[in-house]
Formats: C-alpha cells, sequence, structure tokens
C-alpha cells in the first residue's frame, strides 16, 4: 500500500510539474499521459503483440476443437503444439497487463483525487474536475476508443457478431462513464487511446495482417 501511495504521488507530483511549465492543467495532464504511455510502450507492445496472434490463431483453434471435441487428452496436445509452433505461449500475454495495471491504475487514482491549484478550464471545458457539460469529449473518448478497436482488432477469423458487439460495446461504455466522471480522466482516456492507435501504426501491429490460414500449413 505504502508504494501504491508512493506511485500515485509520484503521478500528481509530475502533473504538478508540467503545470508549473505549462500553467495549464489540460497541457499537464496531456504530457502526463504521453509520459506514462512511453514508460509502459515496450509492455503494451508485447501484450498487443501476443493479443493479435492469438486471435489470428482462433480459426486453427477452432478447427483443433471440433476435430478433437471427443479427445480432450489430445486436443490439448495439439493445442500446445500449435502454440510452440507459432512460438507463443497461453500465459504470456498475462504479464506485461499485471505489471502494467498498478501504474494505470496510480494514474487514475492520482487525477480523481488531484488537488487542483489554479484554473482548472481547458479548451471548452470549464473544469477540468467536473464532466464535459457539452459532452463534446465523451464523443472523442468513444470516437478514439473505437478506432482503436478497429486497428488492433484483426477482421480474419473473427466472428462479425463478435465483431460489433466488441466494436459498440467498449465504446458505448467509456461514453457513458465519460459523461459521469471528472474531464480530466477523459482527457487522459483520449489522448492514450490517441497514443495507443499511433504506436499500433507505427510497430506494424495495426496494418492488415495475413490470414491466420498459413499456422494450418
Amino acid at each position: 500500500m505504502a508504494l501504491f501511495n508512493a506511485l500515485v504521488q509520484g503521478m500528481q507530483w509530475v502533473m504538478q510539474f508540467f503545470y508549473n511549465l505549462t500553467h495549464s492543467y489540460g497541457l499537464a495532464i496531456i504530457l502526463l499521459t504521453i509520459v506514462v504511455r512511453v514508460v509502459i510502450m515496450p509492455l503494451y507492445h508485447g501484450q498487443l503483440r501476443y493479443m493479435r496472434k492469438m486471435q489470428e490463431l482462433q480459426p486453427e483453434m477452432k478447427r483443433l476443437q471440433e476435430k478433437y471435441k471427443k479427445d480432450p487428452q489430445r486436443l490439448n496436445q495439439e493445442m500446445m503444439d500449435l502454440y510452440k509452433r507459432v512460438g507463443t505461449n497461453p500465459l504470456a500475454g498475462c504479464i506485461p497487463m499485471i505489471v502494467q495495471l498498478p501504474i494505470l491504475y496510480a494514474l487514475f487514482a492520482g487525477l480523481t483525487h488531484f488537488h487542483y491549484i489554479g484554473t482548472k478550464s481547458f479548451l471548452w471545458l470549464p473544469s477540468l474536475s467536473l464532466p464535459d457539460p457539452y459532452f463534446i469529449l465523451p464523443v472523442i473518448v468513444a470516437g478514439t476508443t473505437l478506432w482503436q478497436t478497429f486497428v488492433t482488432m484483426p477482421r480474419a477469423g473473427t466472428d462479425r457478431s463478435q465483431q460489433m458487439i466488441t466494436y459498440i460495446m467498449m465504446p458505448a461504455m467509456l461514453f457513458f462513464i465519460s459523461m459521469r466522471y471528472a474531464s480530466g480522466l477523459s482527457l487522459y482516456w483520449a489522448v492514450a487511446t490517441l497514443f495507443t492507435v499511433g504506436q499500433s501504426y507505427l510497430s506494424g501491429v495495426g496494418r492488415p495482417q495475413a490470414s491466420a490460414a498459413k499456422v494450418q500449413k
């Protein structure tokens, strides 16, 4: 708990430092977001590539499940052989996420309980500690989240109904959350999502991928 509190206070100190430089809490949040995303960039990149690889394996995994549905032991063996063949591990994707969570939650807590000194307004937002009264930021949050989902989620081998649920549910949920939470948190989420989309394109993960059917060879 002491370590987490220190992490939260560190986030708040960095934000206040950027405010002292820019005299704008909005710019301070943007700069803090960029710093945090740069720090966790290697972790997120590994998680993103793992997620993409596992999703592209779905057609082959479904084929094996259908073929060996009456032989669970053989199915497990074939699945392990598939993971070895493509050079991945089902547990590997959990490690980057586990490491990221304390950092992201500390940022969330730091912004939620931050004591603003000076003007809280930014652009059209009358106060970063209150929800956006014009609902512009929630729309931006939903739009950037939809873009991120489209970029990072492979189309090949994914059920269309599952795609639609993924595309709609997350942006819609974040839209309603952004309507209720402080604008500072929504601003962080929008900037972080744009940063993630850019990282996906630069790393090649967000570009069209070949079909996972090659795995079957």
